[in-house]
């Protein structure tokens, strides 16, 4: 009796183990349905929900983490599945808001880690916790989404700033502009910005950087996300402006210059008006 107890313990534990592995996800398909369960993946182009096989094709997205994408990521993705540029054709949305291009290569049988190919180049593995979506057909997820599109595709597209009086254009494909003012150490001068630019493919930035693009190592000023207005003296250390309105503290004396948080310049467009006053 001890020993039949026992094997029906064992058999439970190990039952609910396999429960708790498997990874909650939910599929949102081509045609706007919503299938929530748990993935798993027995290899081939189908992903699989509490047992029931979905072609790849179907899927515009399987979601991790409840809730619509918003405007800003949906204008991020391609606008066609089955990229041609291989390695672009699905995109990986983190928890953070980080967007990743690049190509599921194999997901693990209980779904909890998905390992993909970069579009920089390398293979990678990523949990399934730490991830909000999958774009596993991008088009597809745009045509569900569109109405988001529609709405709030003026958050997707840079909008240059209004040139006031005596504002400055800080165009967002150089890095630095002259304002034509020289300071003093000590100087308080505030600054008074508006508009917004893209930086990258698709990011929008305000004076305060991109949330989507966030901070990375090699910016000229890392702790502020891409994006975001900057400023330095000269040729001094740059540090953050964004949309600050109380008067900052000048360094060094010599010529201001303004310019936008980012080391990649080609690829970036609109401008920020920024009006400069002692």
């Amino acid at each position: 009796m001890i020993h039949r107890i026992l094997t029906t313990f064992v058999l439970t534990a190990c039952t609910s183990a396999g429960a708790l592995a498997a990874q909650p996800a939910t599929f949102v398909l081509r045609s706007g349905e919503r299938v929530s369960g748990e993935l798993t993946y027995k290899g081939g182009t189908s992903y699989t929900l509490s047992g029931r096989d979905y072609p790849s094709d179907d899927i515009a997205l399987i979601e991790f983490v409840p809730g619509e994408p918003s405007a800003a990521e949906l204008g991020q993705i391609p606008q066609v599945d089955n990229n041609p540029s291989e390695h672009e054709r699905h995109v990986f949305v983190t928890r953070d808001g980080q967007v990743i291009f690049g190509k599921i290569y194999h997901i693990s049988p209980d779904g909890s880690t998905i390992t993909f190919d970069r579009r920089e180049g390398g293979r990678q593995d990523v949990a399934a916790s730490q991830l909000a979506r999958v774009y596993v057909n991008p088009a597809g997820a745009r045509s569900v989404y569109a109405r988001i599109l529609n709405t709030g595709a003026p958050n997707a597209v840079a909008t240059s700033g209004v040139m006031s009086p005596g504002a400055i254009s800080v165009p967002a494909n150089q890095p630095w502009t002259d304002t034509g003012t020289t300071v003093k150490k000590g100087d308080r001068v505030y600054f008074t910005s508006n508009g917004q630019i893209t930086v990258g493919p698709g990011f929008v930035a305000t004076a305060d950087g991109s949330a989507t693009a966030g901070a990375r190592v090699g910016l000229p000023v890392p702790a502020m996300p891409a994006g975001g207005l900057i400023a330095r003296v000269d040729t001094g250390a740059p540090f953050p402006i964004g949309s600050n309105t109380q008067p900052i503290v000048m360094p060094a004396n010599g010529r201001l210059y303004l310019g936008v948080n980012d080391d990649q310049f080609g690829d970036n467009s609109g401008f920020f008006a920024v009006t400069v006053r002692k």
